[in-house]
């Protein structure tokens, strides 16, 4: 059985007062993701609106890994 129509049969399964709290909580999820989704573009909007040079993610991953002495990735090396 699959992961949905397993959902769906427990689902089935409840009283009709528990299966209402469970959509309740499905639709406060799926608000919060909406809201997380709205705070990532206003966060990325905000940073494409500030001055300076972009910094290339190559630079950024490389320093924040020798920060904190995480290794190399393959074919990679850290200058310290």
């Amino acid at each position: 059985m699959n992961p949905s129509a397993d959902a769906m049969t427990k689902l089935e399964n409840l009283s009709e007062e528990r299966a209402r709290k469970v959509i309740s909580l499905i639709d406060d999820l799926t608000e919060l993701e909406e809201l997380e989704k709205r705070a990532d573009l206003i966060a990325a909007l905000a940073s494409l609106a500030e001055p300076g040079e972009d910094i290339p993610w190559e630079q950024v991953k490389k320093e924040l890994d020798a920060k904190f002495d995480y290794p190399a990735s393959a074919g990679q090396e850290v200058s310290r």
